[in-house]
């Protein structure tokens, strides 16, 4: 399953303005109620994913990294990166590896977890891992926090998140049809709310590549190469599209962005290809093309020193994860 939002352009002087592409790529999703407090599970880092947690009901405590957070009814925690962590009822419960625990298989991205099941208070969680894979997101990540908690009183839209959360618990509380993919897209909701509550809040400091695309003139030169990657671009086109003399254009971005038009042009390209081939497409002229290359050549040996394998690898890797 995948979804793809594009938060799309308002005025020029906001992040609003900034079309992203969140390419979420689920992976694996757990529902748990957990009775009481005597109960902690243990889950391992999973390479190259991010996970999040949503409290329904009940609370519960994220360790990570030396922390440890309180996630109350409600509450949302997005972990950007791999990073193996706990979730514990209490701070003296013993914890078990996840995949040591008695899950159901509901469906093949989707299980449940029953813990204490005879007491009556219970946490429930919606638990996720997913892949952002668009080169957008994934920039984005690079300049993200490991860690985002977004509380239920914090949600940028109010009432209508806490609207969704309910209706999470609500399917989540039986087994209604087509439950499952109900309960993964309200997750994916919450889970991009997460990750827009975070763009909304960080300073022009915190993250480089946002900064540059909020540039009224180096973000419009960004944005071009985004939407148009099939196109021959050079400095002086893309100075010329933002009205910039080209070595004003290249001072600039090369100050804002931190690598050069041409570096940031090529990366852009052979990442958009790589998410490309991982979905099933095959590399043939049409393909090259819709990348700004006139032989399948030029564009293999580029894919290759760019991203340090070949297409070939790439397929592969991809299989041997499938």
């Amino acid at each position: 399953m995948q979804i793809v939002q594009f938060l799309i352009n308002m005025s020029m002087n906001s992040y609003n303005e900034i079309l992203h592409f969140l390419n979420l790529d689920s992976i694996y999703y757990s529902r748990s109620t957990l009775g009481g407090c005597d109960w902690g599970i243990g889950l391992p880092e999973f390479e190259g994913t991010s996970m999040f947690h949503i409290a329904t009901s009940g609370s519960c405590l994220v360790e990570i990294n030396d922390n440890s957070i309180e996630l109350k009814a409600g509450d949302l925690v997005f972990i950007s990166r791999a990073c193996g962590h706990n979730v514990i009822g209490s701070k003296d419960a013993e914890i078990h590896d996840l995949f040591s625990l008695p899950v159901q298989q509901i469906g093949e991205h989707y299980e449940t977890l029953e813990i204490n099941p005879e007491v009556k208070e219970k946490t429930t969680l919606l638990c996720g891992v997913v892949k952002i894979s668009h080169p957008a997101g994934e920039m984005l990540l690079s300049e993200m926090p490991d860690l985002i908690h977004v509380k239920q009183e914090q949600h940028m839209f109010g009432d209508m998140m806490g609207e969704i959360v309910r209706l999470v618990l609500r399917e989540a509380s039986g087994e209604y049809i087509g439950g499952e993919t109900v309960i993964t897209r309200l997750a994916d909701v919450l889970l991009i709310q997460a990750i827009r509550s975070w763009v909304e809040d960080i300073g022009d400091d915190e993250c480089r590549w946002l900064s540059a695309l909020k540039d009224r003139k180096i973000g419009k030169a960004m944005l071009a190469i985004h939407n148009s990657p099939e196109i021959n671009w050079t400095i002086e086109s893309l100075g010329k599209e933002v009205g910039l003399s080209r070595t004003a254009f290249s001072n600039r971005f090369n100050e804002l962005v931190g690598e050069t038009v041409m570096s940031y042009l090529t990366k852009w390209r052979m990442n958009l290809a790589q998410m490309r081939i991982k979905s099933g497409e095959i590399v043939n002229l049409d393909f090259v093309e819709s990348l700004g290359y006139k032989s399948e050549s030029a564009f293999r040996r580029t894919f290759r020193k760019t991203l340090g394998l070949n297409v070939s690898e790439i397929k592969k890797m991809n299989a041997s994860i499938i």
